[in-house]
């Protein structure tokens, strides 16, 4: 380069610091949720988690047996595996 010219190159973060504030003043002013919104969304996920909890409670014994009957399958199939290799 000459060092008598006078050329001096604009950075980057000149250049995309207004592009980035143009991206924030828009999503700050766009995307506003409202109390009662926040509000509600709260409750539908609350009522979720409460029926998902009644659901479970109401049908726990039939769970634990599904679970506990596939625990007795797989130990009578390795049961069966193992007399019919010592045969």
């Amino acid at each position: 380069m000459n060092p008598t010219s006078r050329h001096t190159s604009v950075g980057l973060p000149a250049i995309l610091s207004p592009l980035l504030f143009g991206l924030h003043a828009t999503i700050a002013t766009t995307h506003y949720i409202d109390p009662a919104t926040t509000a509600m969304v709260t409750q539908i996920v609350a009522g979720v988690v409460i029926s998902v909890g009644v659901a479970i409670g109401l049908f726990w014994r039939r769970i634990a047996l599904f679970f506990q009957n596939a625990r007795i399958k797989r130990t009578q199939r390795s049961i069966e595996k193992q007399t019919r290799s010592e045969r």
